[in-house]
């Protein structure tokens, strides 16, 4: 796993499996990034990594010029992985450890949601968001009316949701 585009392009990430943590292979996240690349401006943006897991898409948003990054997951390894993978390099984020609910608590421009597959987590966070890009990673077909992009790799379901 490795950062693929900006400032810090090609930089290695920690990796971090568990039961419940899958990380975003790096095919899926250069097509998430290229299909966001035409729809926003990555500088200056204000990021959600909810479910962050090793904190990938977080980082790439930090590369390619973002302002600001709230990482959050419930995983206390999780969240060990991210600070390593941040390290000294980044200070314009921060890493929680809130219900996943709690953490939906400012104003960004772009949410990603990468929940554990087969928990509705994630309709129950696209739900609490009130606006902002959403990338939402899942197992399986999801319909919602403000669905802009619906992409499947292999398992994996994106889904770009424009609040």
């Amino acid at each position: 796993m490795r950062i693929i585009a900006g400032t810090h392009r090609g930089k290695k990430l920690v990796e971090y499996y568990a039961d419940k943590t899958r990380p975003t292979t790096d095919r899926v996240k250069e097509n998430v990034f290229n299909l966001l690349s035409n729809l926003i401006d990555f500088h200056g943006i204000r990021v959600l990594d909810l479910f962050a897991g090793t904190g990938s898409y977080g980082i790439e948003c930090l590369s390619r010029g973002a302002s600001y990054v709230h990482f959050n997951d419930h995983d206390v390894m999780a969240m060990n992985v991210i600070k390593k993978n941040i390290g000294q390099t980044w200070r314009n984020c921060c890493v929680t450890k809130k219900e996943f609910l709690a953490a939906i608590d400012g104003d960004y421009d772009l949410i990603f949601l990468d929940p554990p597959y087969g928990s509705n987590y994630g309709e129950q966070a696209i739900e609490a968001i009130k606006h902002g890009l959403i990338v939402f990673e899942t197992d399986r077909e999801f319909r919602h009316e403000q669905i802009i992009d619906a992409r499947r790799y292999g398992r994996a379901w994106i889904y770009l949701i424009q609040k």
